[in-house]
């Protein structure tokens, strides 16, 4: 694949409409979110996936490892042992290889319905209404057990990019500190996609509205994950709203305020 100068690339840079991985897998509305040296964390329609570098179409993989590459160089490129300068620190390496999260339990309780509303309140935009979001239902045992596999996994990848920006700032590479803060960030927001998806799950509206009908007996989490790109950088939001505190099930807005 040959770009042109500052051209945005599919899958790197963009989201591709679909990508076949090498075992058949298919993936829609992908895009590469973190990377790490034997794998990539793409966010796609249906949530996110940890895929190694062998996996994927080799019109990808090349761009996909450079761009790797250029985020480790610029990370190990700017400090040195000349003229007083710290020398330039080993970094940890981040792998994410995860293990397969729980498994979830069947639920089958009574039919109960949940609506409502996702939107955030912003000092640019006001309120902007959150559209495409996946909102769903776990219970409260299966949603603990998930958020354990999380802190586990993608959280500790997530701290050790950052323990790598910390490394880096102290040794005076701004740029490299601020490519592993990035990773750090991505790391965190996509981790909470490669949990176990639940039985019971809706999209939200043009409006950002809802309807959801499950049979997760309360307790129960009511979860939403959604993100937003504000001058070139990405805001990530999410929501982990348990029923007993859920006042109005027919009217459940998910904003500001009740935010994870």
């Amino acid at each position: 694949m040959t770009l042109q100068p500052g051209v945005a690339a599919p899958l790197t840079d963009e989201p591709l409409p679909e990508l076949k991985l090498g075992n058949g897998k298919i993936l829609k509305i992908a895009v590469a979110r973190s990377y790490s040296a034997t794998s990539v964390l793409v966010k796609h329609a249906d949530g996110a996936a940890s895929v190694r570098y062998e996996d994927f179409p080799e019109t990808y993989r090349g761009p996909l490892i450079a761009k790797r590459d250029a985020i480790e160089d610029e990370a190990e490129g700017g400090a040195n042992s000349v003229a007083g300068i710290p020398e330039k620190p080993v970094l940890f390496k981040v792998s994410y290889d995860f293990p397969a999260p729980p498994p979830l339990r069947s639920r089958a309780g009574d039919e109960q319905v949940l609506a409502g509303q996702i939107f955030v309140s912003t000092p640019d935009a006001g309120n902007v209404k959150l559209g495409g979001v996946k909102v769903s239902v776990y219970s409260k045992a299966d949603y603990r057990k998930q958020a354990a596999w999380y802190f586990a996994n993608p959280w500790e990848a997530s701290r050790t990019h950052s323990k790598n920006a910390e490394m880096l700032a102290k040794a005076g590479d701004g740029p490299g500190a601020m490519a592993q803060f990035v990773e750090a960030t991505e790391t965190a927001a996509v981790g909470w996609m490669l949990v176990a998806p639940a039985e019971y799950s809706t999209t939200t509206d043009a409006d950002g509205r809802f309807t959801l009908t499950h049979r997760v007996p309360p307790p129960y989490f009511v979860v939403a994950e959604a993100s937003r790109i504000v001058d070139g950088e990405t805001e990530n939001y999410r929501w982990a709203v348990l029923s007993t505190l859920i006042d109005e099930p027919g009217n459940l807005v998910l904003f500001n305020d009740n935010m994870d």
